[in-house]
């Protein structure tokens, strides 16, 4: 909490050090909610249904000026568990989001955010009081910046930069998965067209884990995008490239592997809107002892404005993971490499009940099947109401 209050004091005096005008926005929104989960494990068997009780204050603080703006959002959320099968019953995190636009010149910008999370994960314990998962509570931390440099009217130069860290609690968890991300690139940015801008991209990525140096490696991303506006109802967006992994230890091999983005937004009428994309690229492992994964997702999302006060939201996402063998980072005597995928599905109905007052209503199934750890399907329905002022 300290560090919080720290962060969010230094963003406050930055940002108000600059001479903003008279169209400032203070907003503050609070949501109450209630939902039940019927496998909070997300186990295949001794499944744990417990109802959750949440608590979530948000405050948003918007300055803007003529060649500064500068947003901060920050909220507490505040969690019950009904089941006395989860350790912790109360949990509080934090999230603290912020930005800075700074326009020195007509050709001359610069961007700052600030993403800070304080994450609880509670103790878990199966039906007889035996310890399944210990706590896995977490501060993650991103700092992005980019520099952007107006060449001519029609070509942009972009150089940008990130430090991101991840850092566990307890010393389980701690070992094997805190690490840092130091991160810099360049983006050459020509419009070609007013429908049409194509770009060049160079990055480095240099990952850093604490505690296991095997896992420490430096990725150089070479690669081309365009994005296109297909009349008044499509955007698209592709990327790709190629990327060249190399890791610390000479025990775990390097790879190379072609990467790539595509995004879509059609905008079937002015009340109904349908975006889409995938990606394919080497991702930091999520499963002990592989250092790293050839991840691909896709994801869509309908939104429908039903009335002008009914709104109605459907999601849905697959997230495939491939493991080498030759990536494991221990000695284990029996490695082998798999597959392991998580499906995700959402539907939400938002109804705004006055200028204030929204009550919303949602389900969401995440069902996920691995070669490398316990299968589980989880189902969640929740029902809030969300105050705005």
């Amino acid at each position: 909490m300290k560090k919080i209050i720290l962060i969010l004091a230094g963003l406050l005096a930055v940002g108000t050090s600059w001479g903003f005008g008279d169209n400032n926005q203070i907003v503050f929104n609070n949501t109450v909610g209630f939902s039940w989960n019927d496998n909070y494990r997300q186990t295949s068997s001794n499944k744990i249904s417990t109802g959750i009780i949440t608590e979530a204050p948000e405050l948003t603080l918007n300055l803007v000026g003529k060649k500064t703006s500068f947003s901060v959002r920050y909220g507490p959320y505040l969690t019950w568990f009904t089941s006395d099968q989860v350790e912790r019953q109360q949990t509080v995190q934090h999230q603290l989001n912020a930005s800075l636009n700074q326009y020195f010149s007509p050709r001359l910008s610069l961007m700052l955010s600030e993403s800070f999370r304080r994450g609880v994960q509670p103790e878990l314990l199966d039906r007889n009081n035996a310890l399944v998962q210990p706590d896995a509570s977490y501060n993650e931390n991103s700092v992005n910046g980019v520099v952007g440099i107006q060449l001519r009217s029609s070509t942009r130069l972009d150089v940008s930069g990130r430090h991101y860290i991840l850092s566990y609690d307890t010393e389980q968890y701690s070992t094997n998965s805190n690490y840092s991300i130091l991160s810099g690139g360049v983006s050459l940015r020509q419009e070609v067209s007013q429908a049409t801008t194509v770009s060049g991209n160079l990055n480095y990525d240099n990952t850093t884990y604490r505690r296991v140096d095997a896992r420490s490696a430096s990725t150089v991303s070479l690669g081309m995008g365009v994005d296109h506006t297909f009349g008044p109802r499509i955007i698209a967006n592709a990327s790709g490239g190629w990327q060249l992994k190399n890791f610390e230890s000479s025990l775990i091999s390097g790879q190379n592997s072609p990467y790539g983005n595509l995004s879509l937004t059609y905008i079937i009428n002015p009340r109904v809107r349908l975006t889409g994309g995938a990606s394919y690229s080497l991702w930091e492992a999520d499963i002990s002892p592989y250092a790293s994964q050839e991840r691909l997702t896709g994801y869509f999302a309908l939104g429908y404005d039903i009335t002008s006060r009914l709104l109605l939201n459907v999601t849905g996402g697959l997230t495939h993971g491939k493991y080498l063998a030759e990536q494991v980072y221990m000695d284990v005597p029996t490695a082998m490499g798999g597959n392991d995928n998580l499906l995700q599905a959402g539907i939400r109905l938002a109804y705004q009940l006055n200028r204030h007052n929204w009550l919303d209503v949602s389900y969401s199934h995440n069902k996920g099947s691995s070669d490398l750890r316990d299968d589980f399907d989880v189902n969640a329905y929740s029902i809030g109401w969300r105050f705005v002022y």
